[in-house]
């Protein structure tokens, strides 16, 4: 399988509301020209192509509005994928996939899966699912999110975003998320450096929380009297009390025993009052434990679910790859009679069931197999997380439940033991005395349980420190590598930049010996010599240079996640003369044609096709114009 991000568009087919086919062409890798008049419909295909891509379109023109659904068939990485979208207002509408071509999907129709265009607790977004099939990191940003629309947006160059902006305009606009675009599409984004950073930012936060109440809790301690933070002390302590309190117990019963006792119906509602609150404390104990119980068996069956699914889904990866190394293992008996097989008519049918096999139906089978494993990985996982959430909270509860059956227990068992109708003095002076042996024991278990809790923090603060200083260390080493890349990216998109002026015609001064170019896509701007103040038509130009520019330097450099993808309708924005926008057609052409082995696509619009590009394999359907436009006229 290929690990370049790669989208190629092989088919667009538009459907009309009568269920009538009003566009249907096939695209090929390299240079495809969509041609024809000005109003032809040209810039309507081009927001198709962007729509069913997964962009965010809604301003259709009248003829578009009769359309009903758009489908491309596509390569994701080699793995042909069929795509559908209805045509509506709202931009937000759902995106179908079938892995596999569209040909297949029209009497497959069970496998069909929608997505919509959000992610939501219970379902993956279109984008999410495309993401995985290009290869490209989820971008979790608490500040933007990051979808297929947003990638789209630096590979579809239209006609209305104005000429000073590389990426196609939009409201609320966040630099942060253009910045985060352009890390994604360069290859600089590390999605194990955005956890990194998220970790550094929750462990952060925890260490100051921990600390203040570190300093808290041993600020109340040391202004209590006769107070200790030595746990050994406190233990001694609380023997010297248990003793005690044998003892005191001791007494009295040596006393009650000369006595006559006799429960009165008070002591009798006290024992009665007892033994229920024990009843139900035993209750919870039992349900606390038996929830301990069935949610380990419950992790642990899930934890073996998860690795196995995880084992599958490596399998799977490295499928395709041991086939390609080592050939296919030729069949010559059935497995099933042992009789011997007859050869094949066609080499690329199976041996066994005769059904037709080529390399982009595996990789689009393996491709769906991997999406539906990931999507349960991912569920599966989130359910781990719930399950040893409620695990430990459990945990937590069990040590409570069987302190408050202990203590009850004892109270029973000293009311069992010691109810009596009449008390002597003596006895009544050993059971205040009890009663104050009873608070000071509990004041030190409570005490004791602060300095473990002390303990318990101060450990924490120490583990949280090193994992801080560990965060600091990976993530600048991560940045130190992401800042070569960014570096090497950016001088090799200047390169490309320099090279496409300088082949431009000689309308602007400054391109002829271009030297300081800029680009800042944070601030959505790029300069030439500190200035972008040329001819509207210069912009124009310079602007897709640039952003042809980063096209071509995905070509070169393997870590760009670029997916090797362009779509431009502007070749003639801003009063381009036919001669000079012919040229800029030409030096693209001329580019691509270098990089032939490179796989990549490069989709654009022109009402002034060059002569030497006309009528060639690089143009796509007919020539259109206004009687005869790119969408067959539905009937109304």
């Amino acid at each position: 399988m290929q690990d370049k991000p790669t989208l190629i568009l092989k088919r667009l087919i538009i459907i009309n509301y009568l269920s009538e086919i009003v566009y249907d062409e096939s695209f090929h890798h390299g240079v495809n020209i969509i041609r024809g008049e000005n109003s032809s419909g040209k810039s309507t295909i081009a927001n198709f192509i962007f729509y069913v891509l997964g962009g965010y379109y809604q301003n259709w023109t009248t003829q578009a509005q009769k359309c009903h659904q758009v489908l491309a068939e596509v390569t994701l990485n080699g793995a042909v994928v069929t795509l559908k979208r209805d045509v509506g207002q709202s931009g937000l509408i759902p995106l179908s996939i079938y892995y596999g071509r569209f040909e297949d999907s029209k009497t497959d129709a069970l496998n069909w899966k929608t997505f919509p265009y959000k992610q939501t607790e219970g379902s993956l977004s279109f984008s999410n699912v495309l993401f995985t099939a290009l290869g490209l990191p989820e971008t979790r940003s608490e500040d933007s999110n990051i979808n297929m629309h947003q990638i789209l947006r630096l590979l579809y160059i239209d006609q209305d975003t104005p000429t000073q902006n590389l990426f196609r305009i939009e409201n609320f606009d966040l630099p942060l998320t253009r910045q985060t675009i352009s890390e994604v599409l360069l290859g600089i984004y590390e999605d194990d450096l955005y956890s990194m950073r998220i970790d550094r930012k929750h462990v952060d936060k925890e260490l100051e929380n921990k600390n203040r109440e570190y300093t808290h809790l041993t600020k109340i301690f040391s202004t209590r009297n006769n107070s200790t933070t030595d746990i050994t002390v406190l233990r001694e302590d609380i023997e010297r009390a248990k003793l005690e309190l044998i003892s005191i117990d001791g007494s009295i019963t040596e006393l009650k025993s000369k006595a006559k006792v006799n429960i009165t119906v008070k002591s009798q509602t006290e024992l009665e009052k007892v033994q229920i609150e024990l009843s139900k404390e035993k209750a919870s104990l039992a349900q606390v434990s038996q929830k301990i119980d069935q949610y380990e068996v419950e992790i642990f069956d899930s934890e073996q679910f998860v690795g196995t699914i995880e084992k599958r889904l490596v399998e799977l990866s490295h499928s395709l790859l041991t086939r390609k190394v080592l050939g296919e293992l030729p069949l010559t008996h059935c497995p099933q009679c042992l009789s011997k097989l007859l050869p094949l008519e066609d080499v690329h049918q199976c041996i066994l069931c005769k059904q037709p096999l080529s390399e982009e139906v595996e990789r689009a089978n393996a491709k769906r197999l991997s999406q539906e494993l990931e999507i349960q990985t991912k569920e599966s996982h989130r359910l781990l997380e719930n399950k040893r959430k409620v695990l430990a909270e459990l945990r937590g509860q069990k040590p409570l439940h069987l302190e408050r059956v202990r203590t009850l227990q004892q109270q029973l068992n000293k009311l069992v033991d010691l109810n009596q109708s009449t008390r002597d003095e003596r006895i009544d002076n050993l059971l205040v005395e009890k009663g104050n042996a009873q608070n000071r024991l509990e004041y030190l278990n409570e005490q004791i349980k602060v300095v473990e809790y002390l303990d318990l923090l101060h450990e924490q603060i120490k583990e949280l420190t090193t994992r801080l200083a560990v965060l600091k260390l990976q993530i600048s080493k991560i940045e130190n590598s992401q800042k070569l890349k960014l570096e090497q990216a950016m001088r090799k998109i200047k390169e490309n930049t320099i090279h496409i002026l300088k082949n431009d015609l000689e309308r602007q001064q400054e391109f002829r010996n271009p030297q300081n170019i800029e680009i800042d896509f944070l601030k959505d701007t790029f300069s030439l010599n500190e200035s972008n103040n040329f001819s509207a038509s210069s912009k124009t130009y310079f602007k897709n240079a640039v952003l042809f520019a980063i096209f071509f330097a995905s070509l070169e450099l393997d870590y760009f996640r670029y997916p090797r993808f362009i779509l431009c309708d502007n070749m003639e924005d801003k009063g381009m003369e036919k001669v000079r926008t012919q040229n800029f057609q030409e030096v693209i052409s001329a580019m691509s044609q270098k990089f032939k082995n490179v796989e990549h696509q490069i989709i654009f619009t022109t009402s002034m096709i060059s002569d030497n590009l006309n009528n060639t394999d690089l143009c796509v359907g007919k020539e259109y114009n206004r009687n005869e436009k790119s969408l067959l006229n539905p009937k109304n």
